[in-house]
């Protein structure tokens, strides 16, 4: 994937195993002129704790900084025994994790962000931000959230579709795009996924002789005729097309149980604030319960120039 020369990786000490850092070194097999930054973030203490001596405390800061370094350049020796790609290793000090995440990857140095999954809480959409979450809404380059299992040629690769907006139709191109790179490269088949939720108006209940499951039907019909139409423009078989009754966040994970991707593509709306808590973003719901990497493409993302592969 040659369209990706600069990646940013989040390691994290706790973890047993760095599934980001395996993603990236896996990429760097597909291109020679990657360049993966290996980034560790340490807990800023100093906001907490009030220090006499601030020599004494620059001197600390200085020592646990020097020996994050030297974990992640172990984490990097172990990692790339056998691998010539060129990684890089870095520290940095943090007050909010997330934050520092999305200043570091927005920062115009890196073309994707791959870190691995976290498992988050029933109320955690409601009582705080985590740190996947807050990372895929400010993106303004793709991010990948890594699970534990290892890419295989010849897989599926998914990507879910929306269709219900001019801007987001126009956006499913650039997402199957995505998608397309790593098919390539893996030999992967891809598969369209849409989902026709029905949603009935309280005023069409009331109606003599309403039929709900009519009208069900004629949902699940327009969006199967729009998937069908976004294939054949695509050159992609209308049996790699699957079209289910259903919210997103159910169908997806139904999809993915059925096919069981290498990876999902999606796009995100990158919605904030109360309307991030109480709507939510498809990505965000479907992270905890997919067994494939989620590839994830903000709106906020900004188009780059095409590049040979």
């Amino acid at each position: 994937m040659r369209k990706y020369n600069n990646i940013l990786v989040v390691v994290e000490p706790k973890r047993e195993r760095q599934v980001a850092l395996e993603r990236a070194i896996e990429l760097g097999q597909y291109n020679p002129n990657i360049t993966i930054t290996v980034l560790r973030l340490i807990y800023d203490f100093s906001y907490d704790i009030h220090i006499l001596n601030r020599r004494k405390a620059l001197e600390t800061r200085d020592d646990v900084s020097a020996s994050h370094l030297e974990g992640v350049k172990a984490l990097i020796a172990e990692y790339a025994e056998n691998s010539t790609v060129k990684l890089v290793p870095k520290v940095a000090w943090a007050r909010d994790l997330g934050q520092s995440i999305v200043d570091e990857m927005n920062s115009g140095a890196y073309d994707l962000l791959i870190k691995g999954a976290n498992h988050h809480g029933v109320l955690d959409s409601i009582i705080f931000t985590p740190v996947d979450w807050y990372v895929l809404r400010n993106a303004q380059i793709p991010v990948i959230i890594a699970k534990e299992h290892a890419w295989q040629e010849h897989g599926n690769i998914m990507v879910a579709l929306d269709f219900t907006s001019e801007q987001k139709r126009l956006f499913n191109v650039r997402v199957l795009r995505e998608a397309q790179m790593l098919a390539r490269v893996l030999h992967g088949t891809i598969h369209l996924v849409n989902s026709a939720p029905v949603i009935l108006p309280t005023i069409m209940l009331e109606a003599p002789n309403y039929a709900p499951e009519i009208y069900a039907e004629n949902v699940v019909k327009e969006h199967r005729r729009r998937l069908l139409e976004f294939a054949a423009q695509h050159q992609i078989p209308a049996e790699q097309c699957h079209i289910e009754e259903g919210m997103p966040d159910d169908v997806i994970p139904r999809m993915c149980a059925k096919l069981k991707p290498q990876a999902v593509f999606i796009g995100s709306a990158g919605r904030q604030g109360v309307s991030a808590a109480l709507i939510g973003n498809t990505c965000e719901e479907i992270v905890d319960y997919i067994d494939a990497d989620l590839f994830v493409l903000n709106h906020q993302v900004k188009e780059k120039p095409a590049e040979q592969e």
